[in-house]
C-alpha cells in the first residue's frame, strides 16, 4: 500500500514539474502562433454576396484552381475583388459579346502573340498585357481607317458620334474595341457605297512598331458572374487577361 502511495505522489510531482509546465506553455504558444499564421498569411475572410468566404492565399491554392472556382484578384483601383474563373492558360473558351461570340485559346507562358492576327477584343487584352510586361517602355497606339485593303481618309471618323457628340480624331486611339465597332457601324451607314469600313491598329513602343511579344506569365480569364450574366464590374470583359501574379488566392 505504501509503495502505491509513493508511486502516486511521484506521478503527481512529475505532472506538476516546471519542465512539464513549460512544455504545455510552449505547445499553447505554438498553437496560437500557427492559428495567427493561418489567419493572416494563409487564410483571409471576405464578404461575397452576403456570405463570409474563406480564401486560401497560399500559392498552391491558385495552382490547383479549376474552372468555376472563385479567385481573389487585384482590381484596377488597387483593391481586391472575388471573380469566377472562366479559363486559364491553354484553355479554349468562348466569350459572348454584344456583336458576336468570340472563341479563342488563352495564351500560355512562353507563347508568342502576333498582334495583326488578333480580333479587336483580343487586341485590347494584348495591349494591356504588353504594358504590364514592359512598363518601362513608352507605348502608344496608331489607328487608321480602311475599306477592305485600301486606306481611306481618317477624317471621316469626325462624322460619327459617341454619346451624342462628334468624335475627335485624337481620341480614337484610346477607345476600346466596343466603341470602335460602334463607330464602324455608324460610318458604314453614313458611307453605304464604301465596302467594309474598319479600323486597323498598330502598337508602337519607344517609337518602334511592336508586331509580336512573348507571354511572360500564366494568364487567367475571370468573370463577375459564374453564369456570365451581363453584370458590369472590373473583370476580363473590361481588363482582359489577369496575370498569375495579380491573383491572391482561391475561395475554399
Amino acid at each position: 500500500m505504501a509503495i502505491k502511495i509513493e508511486k502516486a505522489i511521484d506521478k503527481t510531482l512529475r505532472k506538476s514539474s516546471p519542465a512539464r509546465a513549460w512544455g504545455i506553455l510552449l505547445l499553447c504558444v505554438c498553437i496560437v502562433a500557427f492559428a495567427v499564421f493561418l489567419r493572416f498569411f494563409v487564410l483571409s475572410v471576405w464578404n461575397f454576396d452576403g456570405k463570409r468566404i474563406f480564401v486560401c492565399e497560399f500559392a498552391g491554392c491558385i495552382e490547383n484552381s479549376q474552372k468555376g472556382d472563385l479567385l481573389l484578384s487585384k482590381a484596377g483601383d488597387g483593391n481586391s475583388i472575388l471573380l469566377w474563373l472562366v479559363g486559364k492558360s491553354g484553355d479554349l473558351i468562348e466569350v459572348p459579346t454584344p456583336f458576336d461570340t468570340v472563341h479563342f485559346k488563352i495564351p500560355s507562358l512562353g507563347d508568342t502573340i502576333t498582334l495583326e492576327e488578333l480580333n479587336p477584343m483580343l487586341w485590347d487584352a494584348s495591349l494591356v498585357l504588353y504594358k504590364e510586361f514592359y512598363p518601362e517602355k513608352e507605348s502608344q497606339t496608331q489607328v487608321s481607317l480602311w475599306s477592305k485593303e485600301h486606306e481611306i481618309p481618317f477624317a471621316y471618323v469626325g462624322m460619327a458620334s459617341i454619346s451624342g457628340r462628334p468624335v475627335s480624331e485624337r481620341e480614337v486611339a484610346f477607345l476600346p474595341w466596343q466603341e470602335l465597332k460602334l463607330l464602324e457601324l455608324q460610318l458604314q451607314r453614313i458611307f453605304p457605297v464604301i465596302d467594309s469600313i474598319h479600323f486597323k491598329r498598330k502598337l508602337f513602343a519607344d517609337s518602334l512598331e511592336v508586331k509580336i511579344f512573348v507571354v511572360k506569365e500564366e494568364l487567367f480569364y475571370l468573370s463577375c458572374e459564374k453564369e456570365r450574366q451581363p453584370k458590369l464590374c472590373y473583370d476580363s470583359r473590361e481588363k482582359g487577361f489577369f496575370r498569375k501574379s495579380a491573383l491572391r488566392g482561391r475561395a475554399l
